[in-house]
């Protein structure tokens, strides 16, 4: 949201005073040229010989702050508030740090504290919206939206912004996208509303319409990282392997620190049959967030494919205990002792049961899951459970019949399934 604007503060004219008010105004012209070094330094000075003006504290909490200090930029703006504990302004910096730290409370706190002071301050309504919202007051929160939009018209499209976020996260799609193109109407040349926007349309499934948000995103900002990575995920699932490994290759270039691009380029590469390739990503995704579900369950599904089946197994039970219950994970192990070629690997008891939990999990409303406990039952010699569970899955899933009715007609004449190894389980 917006931030205030500060004017240079005058000082009575004594001879400390003047040289306080020189260093002031040097640090003020410093942290607008961007030597925020030098600005600290100034303010500094000026407050060693004038500790109880304001003003100092608060410009030096400003130089802090781009300098990345936010512990020191708090520490100034308490000790200003305790100078000046009737200036609005204050508050509405010290709201704004700390809505930086996710101090969520505290940052309300001091908007209405500010808002209590100078009702005029219409972007902290924005401000205590997005606390509002971070905070899980959702109503409170498009309360405050709609407040600032109607008094602050001039920041329209970044309230819009924030009001689409908020509709994201609470899955209202059709008002997130409303107040996205609302956004990117008022400002077309907006960034952050092309990348919210385009995340809209990634959670509607509406892929083109995502990879064209996020192309044009770095279209206006090609360092925009995170806007990179997303579109490599959309061109994922457009099937665009090429176009999602340039783009991971451009991600891991900037940021080689991020996990979650190894794992976007890992099924890249896997999808393009570079399966060394594939497994390299997930190693290293892994060794850079050891509790990652999706990392360890991708790469059990390298070994399964290389029908390497214990280490699948493994990778499998560590995903389990970075989310025990994680149903697509049971369903994984279900399948593969449930349904491996190799006799020693299978185990129709365990199979079973991490069946059944994946089932529980989803309501018994997934057909991919009843498709495995029909398998385990089968494993077991169930044969009347078998086709049971394989009859639902059917109804559940009539795209899939002629896959599932083969396996039916194998429990009908009482024979297990097994899994063909060039397959990943589901």
């Amino acid at each position: 949201m917006p931030g205030p604007h500060y004017p240079p503060t005058t000082m009575a004219n004594d001879r400390t005073t003047a040289d306080a008010q020189s260093l002031f105004d040097r640090g003020h012209l410093s942290l607008q040229s961007g030597d925020f070094p030098e600005a600290v330094e100034c303010f500094t000075r000026a407050i060693r010989l004038k500790p109880n003006i304001a003003a100092g504290y608060r410009f030096r909490a400003l130089a802090y702050l781009e300098l990345g200090q936010r512990i020191d930029a708090l520490n100034d703006l308490d000790q200003a508030i305790r100078i000046r504990s009737d200036d609005p302004m204050l508050y509405a910096d010290r709201a704004r740090v700390l809505y930086r730290q996710r101090s969520f409370p505290a940052a309300i706190a001091d908007c209405d504290r500010a808002l209590g002071l100078d009702p005029g301050l219409a972007p902290l309504h924005g401000l205590r919206g997005e606390c509002h919202a971070a905070n899980g007051e959702t109503q409170k929160a498009f309360a405050d939206f709609a407040i600032a939009m109607e008094q602050d018209p001039q920041n329209l499209a970044d309230y819009l912004i924030a009001r689409a976020e908020l509709h994201l996260e609470l899955e209202d799609f059709d008002a997130a996208l409303a107040d996205a193109d609302s956004a990117v109407e008022r400002d077309p040349e907006s960034t952050t509303a092309r990348q919210t926007r385009g995340m809209i349309h990634r959670a509607m499934d509406h892929e083109s319409d995502a990879e064209a948000d996020f192309t044009k995103t770095l279209e206006l900002d090609p360092d925009r990282v995170l806007a990179r990575l997303a579109r490599a995920t959309v061109r994922l699932g457009l099937k665009h392997y090429p176009e999602a490994l340039a783009d991971c290759d451009a991600v891991i270039l900037a940021l080689p620190g991020l996990p979650k691009a190894f794992e976007i380029r890992g099924m890249a590469r896997k999808f393009s049959g570079d399966i060394a390739g594939a497994l390299a990503d997930y190693h290293e995704a892994i060794r850079l967030n050891p509790g990652s579900l999706l990392a360890y369950n991708l790469r059990a599904g390298i070994y399964y494919q290389q029908q390497l089946y214990n280490k699948a197994i493994q990778d499998h039970l560590e995903a389990l205990k970075r989310d025990p219950k994680s149903a697509g994970t049971f369903n994984q192990l279900g399948w593969i002792w449930a349904t491996a070629p190799d006799p020693d690997v299978r185990n129709g008891t365990r199979a079973k049961e991490c069946a059944t939990r994946a089932c529980e999990l989803t309501e018994w409303q997934e057909a991919g899951y009843l498709d495995t406990l029909a398998a385990a039952c089968a494993e077991l010699g169930d044969y009347e459970d078998a086709a049971k569970w394989m009859e639902k899955a059917i109804a559940l899933a009539p795209e899939h019949e002629d896959d599932y009715r083969t396996r039916l007609n194998l429990y009908e004449e009482n024979k297990p399934y097994r899994g063909n190894s060039a397959l990943n389980p589901r």
